[in-house]
């Protein structure tokens, strides 16, 4: 089953027809580095919480190591000579996953011209050759394409357009094919106009420093045209440790996974969204060398213990509960909310509308025209005004997005103005704003 772009260009279908909410987890590296057991469990439990979409690499992460069973990719480290028992195991692999309902995105030759990756060991000419490969073998699973991932391509702009057209004459069953970004891509619109390129993978990165880019980039390419799906593809990672500082961490918690979903989503990367986990993303086991720095493969927890972080529980929740909208009409409408802090609005009216919304944390919002309003707040630390809602029945509920358990309001009554300001919420912790017409 191949997936398609709407007929407004805005999100992913079924072939027949059916809205696609793309919930991916990065598995990076578990074809390389895990067993078929394992893979098993990891796909069971991914599948039960909502999951239809494995980001995995094909090669692993550096050029020079062997996969679980002692293969290389390539005999003599030509990449013109692929290893069949290497490649035979993501042939288990997607089959697997294929068998569970899930799509694998592929990402072909990861790495760009970086050390010790390997794209850098790939010709133009050898990563075309690869990558018609690499479709012809894969192509008759429920697929996406990647041609790469962390790269300046920037650099290579030639090489992966090249890689792209191949990747799209190959595939002759019309799958689905993007570029993922590494953090210093983002701002480039980067193949926006390449005719091989159907959707945009952001990444937004692991440093707490990129805050603002979980709104801001995917807002930008919502609004740019002509317009194409985008998703964030990489947001913080839970249990990673910051990369703010030559130190590294704290680490990322619950909150803050389910702070990118909802940012991002609600801020134009309407197409779904990309969880990741520090232990599944680099399939941490057991034993593992943890002499290396974050970057390296091993730190973290066990992928079996990465796997029950409360983290993915909650972004699955907030999957279930998109599912259940009309979330590919959702448009991200940020001017709609506005944060007053700390001001109690029964008796100081007139500061609700002139106090400026707070800088960091901001709610955001995203609407489905006169039917559907949801706001996420991160931090209910002040009074929350809904603008411009039409006059009408509008059902009001607080969401707990940390168990998804709904607290009814009374029918929100818009003021002369348009604007709404909704009882606090049970907590001071985060929460989602859900109305929608009686």
């Amino acid at each position: 089953m191949s997936l398609q772009l709407s007929a407004d260009r805005r999100y992913l279908t079924t072939e027949r027809g059916e809205p696609f909410f793309w919930f991916a987890d990065t598995a990076w590296s578990i074809v390389w580095k895990g067993k078929p057991d394992q893979w098993r469990a990891y796909l069971d439990k991914r599948v039960q919480q909502g999951f239809n979409v494995l980001q995995v690499t094909l090669l692993p992460w550096r050029w020079e190591y062997l996969d679980v069973e002692g293969n290389r990719p390539f005999h003599d480290g030509d990449p013109g000579r692929p290893n069949d028992a290497y490649f035979a195991r993501y042939d288990q692999f997607i089959g697997i996953a294929a068998e569970r309902g899930l799509h694998t995105c592929l990402m072909l030759i990861w790495g760009g011209p970086r050390p010790l990756l390997p794209a850098v060991h790939f010709t133009t000419g050898q990563a075309v050759s690869f990558a018609r490969y690499a479709v012809e073998r894969f192509q008759r699973h429920p697929m996406v394409w990647s041609l790469s991932g962390d790269a300046e391509y920037v650099q290579e702009v030639d090489k992966w357009d090249a890689v792209g057209a191949a990747v799209q004459a190959a595939d002759r069953r019309g799958h689905l094919t993007t570029n993922h970004l590494p953090p210093s891509m983002n701002w480039h619109f980067l193949h926006h106009d390449a005719p091989w390129h159907d959707f945009h993978m952001l990444q937004t990165g692991h440093r707490r420093g990129a805050i603002s880019d979980l709104a801001a980039l995917p807002l930008a390419y919502y609004r740019h045209t002509p317009v194409k799906p985008v998703v964030n593809g990489e947001p913080w990672y839970e249990n990673h440790p910051s990369r703010d500082t030559a130190e590294f961490g704290p680490n990322f918690t619950a909150f803050e996974a389910r702070y990118a979903f909802w940012v991002s989503l609600l801020s134009g990367a309407t197409m779904g969204h990309t969880y990741g986990a520090q232990g599944i993303w680099n399939w941490k086991r057991p034993g593992d060398d943890e002499t290396q720095h974050v970057a390296g493969p091993a730190i973290g927890p066990p992928w079996s213990e990465a796997l029950l972080y409360a983290g993915a529980e909650q972004c699955a929740i907030a999957a279930r509960l998109v599912r259940t909208l009309p979330w590919w009409q959702l448009v991200p409408t940020p001017e709609r909310v506005h944060l007053v802090p700390e001001i109690n609005h029964r008796t100081q009216p007139e500061a609700v509308h002139q106090a400026p919304p707070t800088a960091t944390m901001a709610p955001v919002c995203a609407t489905v025209p006169d039917r559907l309003l949801l706001a996420y707040l991160p931090a209910a630390q002040g009074q929350l005004v809904v603008k411009g809602l039409a006059p009408g029945a509008w059902r009001a509920r607080w969401i707990d997005p940390r168990s998804g358990a709904e607290h009814a309001l009374p029918a929100a009554v818009t003021a002369v103005d348009l604007s709404y300001c909704p009882p606090a919420p049970p907590s001071t912790d985060d929460w989602l704003l859900l109305l929608d017409r009686a």
